[in-house]
């Protein structure tokens, strides 16, 4: 069962699985960032990122940009941003809810082209831990999904981390924290964890179809 994300505001639905990145042209940048401006007046603007979304429920693709703001340091080696994302409706913008995103960077906060989506909120403390172990994480689940008839065929996949996630992996069971990798074929591979004292261990392996 797919856990709902408790602290995103959304006024427009977006299915960020199927996203593509587009281009857009100067004005419409500049009239995204002038209209972010006046909706968060002196939170500044890292960078844009700019999608064509296909309509919930409807035909055809809208525009969403992203402004994502500068990067900021949580705990340890933790780094943390948030993007407020937007609908362009004919030459206006309206915002669409928010996303918070973390990596690992013992130096400077740098950006990072694919940070970590948060679909759910949680502690610095243990977020620091769960992403620290992903790759050993990761090659537990290859042999769970050995088990499982829609993990078997990904198992021998390329997986890059997509984003961390709090629920239950079937009705009524208990809630843990999930990891959900993103294959190169835009499969998706979600591990739920299993805490021994500071350690996680990959407890159950699912296959949704989206993220």
């Amino acid at each position: 069962m797919r856990s709902v994300a408790l602290f995103t505001v959304s006024v427009v639905c977006i299915s960020a699985s199927a996203a593509e990145a587009v281009g857009v042209d100067a004005q419409q940048r500049a009239s995204l960032l002038a209209f972010y401006a006046q909706q968060y007046p002196g939170e500044p603007a890292a960078r844009t990122v700019f999608e064509s979304v296909p309509i919930v429920g409807g035909r055809g693709s809208e525009v969403v940009g992203s402004v994502e703001t500068p990067p900021y340091r949580g705990h340890g080696a933790l780094c943390r941003t948030q993007r407020t994302k937007f609908v362009l409706h004919g030459t206006g913008w309206q915002e669409a809810g928010m996303e918070y995103f973390a990596w690992l960077d013992r130096g400077a906060c740098r950006p990072v082209a694919e940070p970590v989506r948060m679909l759910q909120r949680i502690p610095d403390v243990e977020l620091e831990g769960v992403l620290l172990y992903q790759k050993p994480l990761l090659e537990r689940a290859r042999l769970l999904m050995a088990g499982n008839t829609a993990c078997a065929p990904l198992r021998a996949l390329k997986f890059t981390l997509a984003a961390v996630d709090v629920g239950a992996a079937a009705p009524r069971a208990e809630e843990r924290y999930a990891l959900v990798f993103k294959s190169d074929r835009d499969s998706y591979a979600r591990i739920w964890l299993r805490k021994s004292g500071a350690q996680y261990d990959a407890w159950n392996v699912t296959c949704p179809p989206v993220l």
